[in-house]
């Protein structure tokens, strides 16, 4: 009896099999399944981003084609995503634009500061020609962009001084990224600025090592630095986005069903999540002031005009037309 129900079994999903391979229909079992990389944690706004970007494609493809988020640098650090993707190791990946201008110099220009007026300027740059053609860039690499998240803007903060004009930061030794042109933007402001790692700030603040730093809010208030730094002001001095790629490889082996979900996911999830990082921003604000610091406020235009060297200095290199093309946008 049991081998005739057995048998029986067999002859079902054999059937069944031959049904959808002649009718077309993809079996559950041939889904598509595509892993994506970043550096944050789930509930960072670019991790809830790419997560509405998994939602969207998994929701527009009926399940047929699967994105699988890791977080927290579980498939390596941005640069190791980004040369993964190259390689055709890794299919998708968050990647900051300093990582992409060590490939194609001309992402370098978000390094500058001050390029944006504010956050719609940044927006209209990214999502129009501009943005597109310095996406299409990459392609040439072996990567595919696919679409853009800003994250906010970086502000000074100090540990005993207070910051309220440019003259206050003459002589401070401020923590940088080791960036050629973010060092020559804190110099440009009259500070000394001091390239050292992330890790070792909370404890170069609270020695006296540096005398402040420059972030984003969250950054600031996750890593506990409102204890040892009293006063974060306003400066904005950089506005730097931040895109989600996918290798050409694995653009490649797509059906053109998939590719075409996956382009309309991004558009979703770039709407979704175009201002979601400075909300964000705006409630760390709140929560630093609570935990005892003081946001203050500064006529940023001295700000502006004193680090116009900066922009003699690289944007040659990086293309002065693309510099007043954003600026003139």
């Amino acid at each position: 009896m049991f081998r005739i129900k057995a048998a029986g079994i067999l002859s079902f999903i054999v059937s069944v099999s031959l049904i959808c391979l002649m009718g077309g229909v993809s079996p559950s079992w041939a889904q598509v399944v595509l892993r994506a990389g970043h550096n944050q944690v789930p509930e960072y706004p670019h991790g809830r981003i790419i997560l509405y970007f998994a939602d969207k494609v998994a929701e527009r493809s009926k399940g047929s084609l699967k994105i699988q988020v890791f977080h927290q640098e579980t498939l390596g650090s941005e640069r190791v995503l980004f040369e993964g993707m190259r390689l055709g190791t890794v299919d998708m990946a968050k990647v900051t634009t300093s990582v992409t201008s060590n490939t194609v110099p001309e992402f370098g220009i978000f390094d500058l500061p001050y390029l944006f007026r504010d956050l719609d300027h940044l927006l209209q740059v990214l999502n129009g020609p501009l943005g597109k053609q310095l996406l299409a860039k990459v392609e040439s690499v072996g990567v595919k962009g696919l679409f853009w998240m800003e994250q906010g803007t970086r502000s000074i903060y100090t540990a005993k001084s207070p910051v309220r004009s440019l003259a206050d930061l003459k002589g401070m030794k401020i923590r940088v990224i080791e960036s050629p042109i973010m060092v020559d933007t804190i110099n440009a402001l009259g500070a000394a600025a001091t390239p050292m790692p992330f890790g070792e700030l909370y404890t170069s603040l609270r020695q006296g090592v540096v005398d402040g730093a420059e972030n984003a809010p969250d950054a600031v208030y996750v890593a506990k630095h409102y204890e040892v730094a009293k006063f974060y002001t306003m400066t904005e001095h950089f506005r730097v986005p931040t895109q989600f790629m996918i290798s050409m490889s694995t653009w490649g082996r797509l059906s053109e069903e998939h590719r075409q979900i996956i382009l309309d996911a991004s558009k979703d999830a770039e709407e979704w999540g175009k201002s979601l990082y400075s909300q964000e921003a705006a409630e760390y604000l709140k929560k630093l002031r609570a935990a005892g610091m003081e946001i203050i406020e500064v006529d940023r235009e001295p700000f502006r005009k004193a680090v116009e060297p900066v922009y003699q200095k690289h944007a040659a290199k990086l293309g002065w037309d693309l510099v007043r093309s954003i600026r003139g946008h």
